[in-house]
């Protein structure tokens, strides 16, 4: 009976050691992460810490706004997520903005917003629409 106490008091240890690594490491829990068109990347490439920068290019004046906050990063990312893929869009040339999410210096995503869509660079080229959520979190910046 101590035997098997012993050994399972070993297992909830390493499992609570695992979870806590990986809670600590990991932006993401691989339990529930899910590839989509946002986050294409396997979970463990999106180590802590997580920068997201966004480059307003609307008028003369460049600037960037740089958001370190995790409750921010996630609130984007979640805004993204739930905008939907636009159905006809006049596609301009004129971008208003760009987003770009690193890790230890590895791009993540990139994304470029034009007036009222928005699409990620390297992917399927996807147009989605900017919702009313994701054009206030850019102008709370």
């Amino acid at each position: 009976m101590g035997r098997k106490l012993l050994v399972l008091i070993g297992i909830v240890t390493l499992i609570a050691s695992c979870v806590v690594y990986i809670d600590q490491r990991y932006f993401f829990n691989p339990v529930v992460f899910s590839k989509d068109a946002i986050t294409p990347h396997s979970w463990s490439d999106y180590e802590r810490p997580l920068t997201l920068t966004y480059y307003s290019l609307d008028g003369e004046e460049r600037t960037s706004y740089r958001v370190e906050q995790e409750g921010d990063i996630r609130q984007f990312l979640k805004a993204m997520k739930n905008s939907p893929q636009a159905q006809e869009t006049k596609e301009t040339t004129e971008i208003n903005g760009a987003l770009k999410l690193k890790s230890n210096n590895d791009t993540l995503l990139e994304v470029y917003f034009y007036s009222d869509y928005w699409h990620v660079l390297k992917q399927d080229r996807s147009i989605y629409q900017v919702t009313q959520a994701l054009k206030r979190l850019i102008d709370k910046l």
